[in-house]
Formats: C-alpha cells, structure tokens, sequence
C-alpha cells in the first residue's frame, strides 16, 4: 500500500467517523483499524493527529464542493440558469454532504484557533465568495435587490434543503427564491 493510499484510506475513515459521532467522538484507534494500520503509524501520515485528519479531510470536502460550484457557475450563462446550476450541485449530495459539512462547522470550536481560522478563511473564500461574487453581480445589473451576503445566505439555505426528485424541482426552487410564494396577482 503506497503512503498516498494510507493517506486516502486514514482521512474516508476519519470522515466516516466525523458523519457518524462528531469530531468528539472519532477514536484513532477505530480510524487506524478500519485503514489496516496501527495507530502509530497515523502519526507518519498525520504528524498533529487528530487534528491533522480533520484539517485533510475539511480541505478535501471544500476542494471537493468548490469544484461542485466552480463547475455549476461555469456551464450556465444566465442569472436563473447559475442559480439553477447552483441547486443542482447542493441537491446532488445533500444526503451526505449537508450533514458532514455541518460536523466540520461544529468541529471548529474544538480545534486550535489557527486551524478554525484557515479552515474558516478556505471555507468562505471557496464556498460563499463565489456565490456573493454572483449575487453581487446581480445587484449592479438590478436583477435582484438587497445585500449580496444575505442573498447568498438564504439561497444556500433553501438550495441545500431541496429535495430534488423531478428535473423541474431545481427551476421551482430558483422561481420561489426569486419571485416567492405568492401569486402574481398577489404581489406588491
């Protein structure tokens, strides 16, 4: 087994256990057995540990949705169609990615100040900026009213919780968020 296969074997185990218990709850013990190495031999891959794992495994999970957006933004070219794109890619794994991106956020109390800040500072530059980068945009152009980051905020939120069953179901979510529940006759 090559050392970039320990690696890989050591951070999905770690990711496992941080779905399934928290960071509180992740054994090294448990993580080294299901690699098929001794615990010791964590710290030839992961010199800080514990903490070492988390800070891969956040990264790869940021990589990993960052490239989920980049991607999403890239092959549409309207407003609507970015956004549409957007819910897309948050639904394609909201199964396991919402929970999982939620224990690295609540990790981050537990994990010296410096890792919180450079998983922080990695998480809002590849994950938000972009999407306030779009937001932003629309503003200027008067497609939306309202502040850049409260949109983005509101937009993640309701795109991560849709439950995407149908091809349509994207395009309605883009259509509530942007135009609301309200009939048209209805709107002020």
């Amino acid at each position: 087994m090559t050392t970039t296969d320990t690696r890989a074997q050591l951070m999905d185990a770690f990711s496992d256990q941080l779905s399934a218990v928290g960071y509180p709850g992740i054994s090294l013990v448990g993580v080294a057995r299901t690699a098929g190495i001794q615990k010791p031999s964590i710290y030839h891959h992961f010199p800080g540990g514990k903490e070492d794992l988390y800070t891969a495994v956040a990264i790869r999970f940021i990589d990993t949705s960052h490239a989920r957006i980049t991607d999403a933004l890239a092959t549409a070219t309207t407003f609507e169609e970015r956004l549409t794109a957007l819910v897309r890619a948050a639904a394609e794994h909201a199964g396991t990615s919402i929970s999982f991106e939620q224990r690295i956020y609540d990790a981050l109390d537990l994990v010296s100040p410096a890792t919180k800040e450079r998983i922080s500072h990695l998480y809002v530059e590849a994950l938000l900026t972009p999407v306030v980068g779009l937001f932003t945009e629309a503003v200027q152009e008067g497609r939306v009213t309202g502040d850049p980051e409260f949109l983005m905020n509101a937009f993640l939120h309701l795109a991560r919780a849709a439950d995407l069953t149908s091809d349509d179901k994207a395009e309605q979510i883009v259509e509530l968020f942007l135009n609301g529940a309200r009939p048209h006759h209805a709107r002020s």
